[in-house]
């Protein structure tokens, strides 16, 4: 018997904003790729302008920024998966325990006992 667990809201708000933020990186990462790799000269590319502005201002570019924020928020989002899921495994135990111990405690209808004929000489 397998129970459904109902997510909290902080769980459910903890995971949609790790997520949607590791994908920011994602799309950082993507935007950094494009800008250096379009075979676009310099005067027209407007990705490749816009990589150079943050780069001067921050040190790193979309491609390196997005890195970032992509490995720290996909790092966040695992250990909160990982944190949340020792609840489930603390109730799918428990569950556990009473379905053995109300198991144990039911009679049981249909025993059947053996009755062995044994000749002594």
């Amino acid at each position: 018997m397998t129970q459904k667990k109902k997510n909290k809201i902080i769980e459910i708000c903890i995971y949609s904003l790790f997520g949607a933020l590791a994908v920011w990186g994602l799309v950082y990462i993507i935007l950094g790729l494009l800008a250096s790799n379009l075979p676009i000269p310099d005067s027209q590319n407007a990705l490749r302008s816009g990589d150079n502005v943050i780069r001067s201002h921050f040190g790193l570019g979309f491609f390196g920024w997005g890195l970032i924020l992509f490995g720290v928020f996909g790092s966040l989002t695992a250990f909160s998966l990982i944190y949340f899921a020792k609840d489930v495994d603390k109730d799918y135990e428990k569950s556990q325990r009473r379905a053995a111990r109300l198991k144990r405690n039911t009679p049981t209808e249909n025993k059947v006992e053996e009755i062995v004929d044994v000749k002594v000489e």
